[in-house]
């Protein structure tokens, strides 16, 4: 669970929502109490709220019950889509959480398959920043993505970001 820097893109609002799935009611209630509720409430501007997934909320490669999603208040539509039982399709997925890409939604797209990872650079280290799947068509999609995150970060926080793709 790369936390770090799914929450870091939801702060510096370059992403709407960060997606939490810990699989254990009591560690996400524990999770909400001790890190999130303090988090938000630290927050000079009140722009972030949560919302618990308590329906049957599935994707083809998850079961996002019990999930916790963090979101911009100006994103509170997001909401709509988890707040009753449905399967959400990985392309809407990869939309709310601003993925320039999206897991395979057919055995077709197994074989176009590349996994991004966005790597904080550090003087004598990188740290996982974020990693998601995209398919070959969706390359120049992410590089643009890529570079948005990139000077953000390097703008507003003076970290160095850079990539992977396998």
């Amino acid at each position: 669970m790369l936390l770090y820097g799914e929450f870091g893109f939801t702060l510096l609002e370059l992403k709407p929502c960060t997606l939490v799935e810990f699989r254990d009611a009591q560690v996400t209630r524990l999770y909400c109490e001790q890190v999130v509720v303090p988090a938000l409430h630290s927050l000079e501007e009140k722009t972030l709220d949560y919302f618990i997934i308590t329906n049957r909320v599935k994707t083809p490669e998850s079961d996002l019950q019990g999930a916790l999603l963090i979101y911009h208040k100006d994103h509170q539509g997001i909401i709509a889509t988890f707040d009753h039982d449905t399967t959400v399709p990985e392309e809407r997925m990869a939309e709310i959480l601003d993925y320039p890409g999206h897991l395979p939604s057919s055995e077709q797209e197994v074989s176009t398959m590349k996994t991004v990872i966005y790597l904080h650079d550090r003087k004598a280290t990188q740290v996982v920043l974020t990693t998601f799947a995209i398919q070959t068509h969706q390359t120049d999609a992410m590089i643009s993505h890529f570079q948005r995150y990139k000077h953000a970060c390097k703008e507003r926080l003076d970290i160095d970001l850079s990539l992977i793709v396998q």
